[in-house]
């Protein structure tokens, strides 16, 4: 990859390692799965220089730098991952955007260190009292199941990491074009290390179905909520998850898109996010 990546550790001795970009109020990036940071490229190029920092964090496990053997990937842990990284930078608050695992770590911050979070953007994950339980929605997400079995890496690895590709097709269906393979031979990449590819999977082995209490709990914070017309959970979902939020959350649906609906309509995405960062200001 030719991106630059800087790192930082905080008082713990964990490391982060990230793209760092521009100077102003402080915006992080994070990615999910499958993805890497660098799928954040165009936006936070955007966010830099409409004035803002833009940081687009590894997620921890996702490059060996960043391996910390014993801090765990549960979510009550993963909650507090946005406020370490917050102190390896010298920050003292964020605007938070997160798609999927990263969205997970966006709802965590708002719930259990809201002090640290100006405004959250989580992407394609409802916030958890509106994730469908349905069948059909728990069959398109049966990889939380697959990826806690014991020959998940060996199955990821086969036919040259042929399972991500699927994952793309059928969770973003409309996507195409240079910049979604350009994601897919990014992730591919990263997974070639047997110790990132391993990373990956903890954040599902140490998943449990019930949640923390304190991570269910209503964020008092503002929100831009968004998601795709195509993704794994119906867009209502995002629009209900909204509507809890703090006074101005916003919800942005984007028509057509998957799972990566920032990255589908990208352009659609970056003027709805640059608009709600100026809100805030």
């Amino acid at each position: 990859m030719s991106q630059e990546w800087s790192s930082a550790t905080n008082d713990d001795g964990q490391t982060f390692v990230f793209a760092d970009q521009g100077k102003g109020p402080l915006v992080v990036l994070w990615h999910g799965f499958p993805d890497t940071p660098s799928g954040w490229a165009g936006i936070a190029q955007a966010l830099a220089s409409a004035g803002y920092r833009a940081v687009a964090p590894w997620l921890r496990g996702y490059h060996p730098d960043t391996i910390t053997a014993e801090r765990s990937y549960d979510p009550a842990t993963l909650a507090t991952e946005t406020a370490a990284l917050l102190d390896a930078l010298g920050e003292e608050t964020a605007v938070v955007v997160g798609h999927d695992w990263g969205a997970s770590l966006t709802w965590g911050a708002a719930a259990v260190t809201p002090e640290r979070v100006r405004a959250i953007v989580p992407i394609a994950i409802p916030h958890a009292r509106h994730l469908p339980r349905d069948p059909g929605t728990l069959w398109k997400a049966r990889h939380f199941v697959g990826m806690k079995l014991p020959w998940a890496a060996w199955d990821l690895r086969r036919n040259s990491f042929a399972y991500i590709d699927a994952l793309y097709r059928r969770w973003a269906p409309n996507w195409d074009g240079p910049e979604r393979e350009k994601a897919i031979a990014d992730v591919k990449a990263c997974y070639a290390d047997s110790r990132s590819l391993e990373g990956a999977l903890d954040y599902y082995r140490a998943l449990s179905p019930n949640l923390p209490r304190e991570l269910t709990k209503t964020p008092a914070v503002r929100a831009l909520v968004v998601g795709g017309t195509v993704d794994l959970v119906p867009a209502d979902a995002f629009e209900k998850s909204a509507a809890l939020l703090g006074a101005g959350s916003e919800v942005l649906i984007v028509e057509g898109a998957g799972h990566w609906p920032h990255r589908e309509g990208e352009e659609a995405f970056t003027e709805k996010l640059l608009g709600f960062l100026a809100s805030l200001d």
